[in-house]
């Protein structure tokens, strides 16, 4: 079972995937694995123990060029950084991954004002069959499973804005390629919800304070949780691609099966 990090930042998010069983009853080693919500409020604690105790060598950025320019992650001596996209600034949407800490509030609202309307749920799920079938956001996985395979040594911690939604497509399709079970997949991705809850609570909060409408209040829930739906509808979108996500990871994510192996290599014990 992978443990939550608990970061002195509003940084909510944030796991070591250490613990899970993968092929042949091997486990994900700790301190190797690590995904997370977008590190630009973390204290200089937060980086102490993610480089200390959790041996944080490369960070990986699955936000847009946008993103990463309203809320730039830390510097961090002896880190690589590496930027790889998986949605492009006009893919992204209204998808609480661009909303960052909802600092503009007025926007936000706006935003989920005209959303209200048109099925935020289904938009979500559309995301994320994007996710598993959009030519660029198919390249930036194919580069996450190579930056996987050439981490020799410590941890590789890989976020996007909340963590919810580019890293739940990224942890499922890396669990799948470890063997790890798809009910377990499943429940690692539904975690985020009570991660992310007080800071839904207080999103709420403070949109309430301007505007009484339940399907407002109710849109921020959807777009700033997950649902079983929005990832199985990724694995779909791999099956109706390649027959099984197996053959999705080898066929369009160039995963051939000595790369899974060295993968599996690498990270179970």
């Amino acid at each position: 079972m992978c443990s939550r990090i608990e970061m002195e930042g509003p940084v909510y998010n944030t796991r070591d995937l250490g613990g899970y069983t993968g092929k042949d009853g091997r486990s994900i080693r700790p301190h190797r694995l690590i995904r997370s919500g977008a590190l630009g409020k973390c204290t200089e604690s937060d980086i102490r123990r993610l480089t200390e105790e959790y041996g944080l060598k490369t960070v990986v950025d699955l936000r847009t060029n946008g993103e990463r320019t309203e809320l730039p992650d830390p510097e961090i001596k002896g880190i690589e950084f590496i930027h790889d996209p998986l949605l492009s600034d006009t893919m992204l949407g209204i998808t609480r991954e661009g909303q960052e800490q909802a600092d503009s509030l007025s926007a936000m609202i706006q935003d989920l004002l005209k959303e209200a309307e048109n099925h935020p749920k289904e938009k979500m799920e559309a995301i994320y069959l994007a996710l598993a079938s959009d030519t660029f956001s198919v390249t930036g996985l194919k580069h996450f499973f190579e930056i996987l395979l050439a981490q020799k040594e410590g941890a590789v911690l890989w976020h996007c804005s909340a963590g919810k939604d580019r890293v739940g497509t990224a942890t499922a399709l890396l669990l799948t390629a470890l063997g790890v079970d798809r009910e377990v997949i499943i429940r690692d991705y539904l975690l985020t919800n009570g991660y992310l809850e007080p800071e839904t609570e207080a999103m709420i909060a403070k949109v309430a304070e301007k505007v009484q409408n339940e399907r407002i209040l109710n849109g921020i829930r959807i777009l700033n949780g997950t649902e079983r739906s929005y990832i199985e509808s990724m694995f779909a979108e791999t099956e109706r691609q390649c027959g099984s996500t197996e053959a999705f990871l080898r066929e369009r994510l160039g995963l051939t099966d000595e790369k899974t192996e060295r993968l599996r290599d690498m990270y179970l014990e």
